[in-house]
């Protein structure tokens, strides 16, 4: 089986562009924590209800607080068929990401 995590500052702007972000924190979070760049809101919460919100031909990088709820959810999808990672560090590492990466 293919590792689910991923380091986001292994990633070039290249290979950035190939995946989505998905921020799958609970609202209450995205208030107090918010992401610096707009990206789909699917909370961990709504699984498998809002599974709809995937699509197959899209890979994701899925973050939540820390990595843990990602890695979750990055290990049903790919047992499902979709290309998902968790991102190492959750809001932190992708919001350092981001502003390193100039898209904030």
């Amino acid at each position: 089986m293919k590792p689910l995590d991923i380091d986001i500052d292994s990633l070039n702007d290249a290979d950035f562009k190939n995946y989505k972000l998905v921020d799958i924190r609970e609202k209450d979070e995205l208030l107090n924590w918010p992401c610096i760049v707009s990206c789909p809101h699917v909370p961990l919460s709504g699984f498998p209800e809002n599974m709809d919100s995937f699509n197959k031909n899209d890979n994701y990088l899925i973050f939540c607080a820390m990595g843990g709820r990602s890695h979750h959810l990055a290990e049903i999808l790919s047992q499902q068929g979709y290309t998902a990672y968790s991102v190492n560090n959750g809001i932190d590492s992708v919001n350092a990401y981001l502003k390193d990466h100039g898209h904030a």
